[in-house]
């Protein structure tokens, strides 16, 4: 094994994923920003309760493309091109029928579905103004997103992240212009993020039908569409598990603290996203070389590959934690929050940032399982903290410490992950 090649490998796809992922979560970062300046603390708690739309948009998308692309890999490092060939082109027309479908389906639920989540009033109407537009773009969202771990496993992945870069400028220009010139309100905040994703959209495609000149196939084989979903699942958990947290933490937020510290909790997202969109960003970018020489049969690759990674993720998550514990006091300016909503930030941020210390080794153990094809194990590890553990915590732990409670809930979920994955791996039921 020649460990400063593979070291060079990680570096060349892992440093722009990073930083991909970050633009990612850098969506919703932007949307704040603008929301809080123009329409306030209504709005932040609007875009807050109406995030999980956009959320599992983006979601489904990640989850077909890393599907199919943890496939891909897969066959090319065992000498499977024609298989792999075949899956391309099946991920590439689910990414655009699953897109159709899910803004359809959000079109028509999403009233109900905001009304669910606890919106009301002058809230609910921001929040529907948003979300009819995101719903109304999703295909747009659903391709972009898809089409970004479609391009790492090219070994693409600077192009990926030049295209995430430029949507976000796209983004931001849309935005300021939309809401601060033309003045059209929250609506702008949302057609800037479905146009962005459509400028990501555009740069994928030219990548692999314009420089890779491939030719464009519809292919839709049931098999082949089922392995990609399945494959996916764990890489959809990962993506939606913060939108799923949202869902349960602002209803204890509001139990605590009402809407103020309803968007209290908007803006501590607004920060944690990027973060663990960045952290998550290792085990996607490691991906690619574990799926294609775990197809090879070089297990003792892939193992170097995950201990290089844990040990970049370890210091990644100090430094975090440091940087945002100390510029949480000027944080609330930047985002216009009122000064109740400000005063209630400081401590729930400097508590919600020690999950970093945890969170990308947590998040890893999920993608190397996954890149390897224990898929069954991944997804344990993704859906029982999403809907077992981070709940009963967020429910728990508030019942004795109020308001703080809420934001201790997130590290303590984090650290019981790491915990249950060093009870697995002791227990030699998967390979780490």
């Amino acid at each position: 094994m020649n460990r400063k090649a593979i070291l060079k490998k990680m570096a060349r796809d892992c440093i722009p994923t990073i930083f991909a992922l970050c633009f990612t979560g850098m969506y919703s970062v932007v949307d704040g920003l603008f929301i809080g300046h123009a329409v306030g603390d209504d709005g932040l708690a609007a875009v807050n309760l109406a995030w999980p739309i956009p959320a599992v948009i983006t979601a489904l998308g990640i989850g077909i493309g890393i599907g199919g692309s943890v496939l891909y890999s897969r066959c090319m490092g065992s000498k499977e091109e024609e298989e792999a060939s075949a899956i391309f082109h099946v991920t590439i027309t689910s990414l655009f029928l699953f897109g159709a479908l899910i803004s359809v389906l959000f079109l028509v639920a999403g009233p109900s579905l905001l009304s669910l989540l606890g919106a009301q009033g002058k809230v609910y109407r921001y929040a529907w103004e948003y979300a009819s537009v995101i719903a109304g773009g999703a295909v747009f969202q659903v391709l972009g997103a898809g089409l970004v771990p479609v391009l790492r496993n090219r070994h693409r992945a600077f192009e990926a992240m030049a295209a995430m870069i430029t949507g976000m400028a796209v983004n931001v220009t849309l935005n300021y212009i939309l809401m601060f010139r033309v003045k059209i309100g929250i609506r702008g905040a949302a057609i800037g993020t479905v146009a962005a994703q459509c400028v990501v959209m555009a740069i994928a495609l030219f990548c692999l039908y314009g420089k890779e000149k491939l030719k464009f196939q519809i292919s839709f084989k049931a098999g082949q569409v089922w392995r990609i979903l399945k494959t996916g699942i764990p890489g959809f958990g990962l993506s939606i598990g913060p939108s799923v947290v949202l869902i349960f933490t602002n209803y204890r937020c509001a139990g605590f603290g009402g809407d103020t510290a309803v968007a209290c909790y908007a803006v501590i997202s607004y920060v944690v996203f990027p973060v663990q969109s960045m952290l998550t960003g290792v085990g996607d970018g490691i991906q690619p070389l574990v799926s294609y020489y775990h197809g090879a049969g070089r297990e003792d690759i892939c193992r170097f590959i995950q201990r290089a990674a844990r040990i970049c993720l370890i210091l990644l998550g100090v430094g975090f934690c440091l940087l945002v514990t100390a510029a949480a006091p000027a944080i609330p300016g930047i985002f216009g929050m009122s000064g109740e909503a400000g005063k209630m930030f400081v401590p729930g941020m400097r508590l919600s940032a020690v999950a970093f210390l945890f969170m990308g080794n947590a998040k890893l153990n999920v993608s190397y399982m996954n890149a390897t094809m224990c898929v069954r194990q991944a997804m344990g590890l993704v859906y029982s903290e999403l809907f077992f553990i981070s709940p009963i915590l967020l429910f728990v732990i508030p019942l004795f410490s109020g308001l703080s409670g809420v934001w201790i809930s997130l590290p303590v979920t984090q650290a019981v992950m790491l915990l249950v994955c060093f009870a697995i791996r002791r227990a030699g039921k998967t390979r780490m």
